[in-house]
């Protein structure tokens, strides 16, 4: 019965991690469409990693291993994006 309330909450946090991804992916995939048909600059595109990045790098994140993977996701997805057109 001890192990019902962990399952529980592994569960939890893999929907929020599960959720957190695909978010991720949404919006560096919609960043990509609006930028291969010219409706998001450089500037605005910029600006959506640096508010999608200033939260994973606060102090309180620094040294999550976790947290630092999903910061390299992040710089990869982006890198993409900000491919010359």
């Amino acid at each position: 019965m001890d192990d019902i309330p962990v399952l529980g909450a592994m569960n939890l946090i893999e929907a929020h991690e599960a959720s957190d991804v695909s978010a991720i992916n949404g919006i560096v995939s919609l960043a990509n469409i609006l930028r291969k048909r010219g409706l998001l600059s450089d500037a605005e595109a910029s600006a959506m990693y640096e508010s999608m990045s200033l939260p994973l790098g606060l102090p309180k994140y620094a040294e999550n291993p976790d947290v630092q993977d999903l910061q390299s996701n992040l710089d990869r997805l982006f890198a993409v994006v900000m491919q010359p057109r």
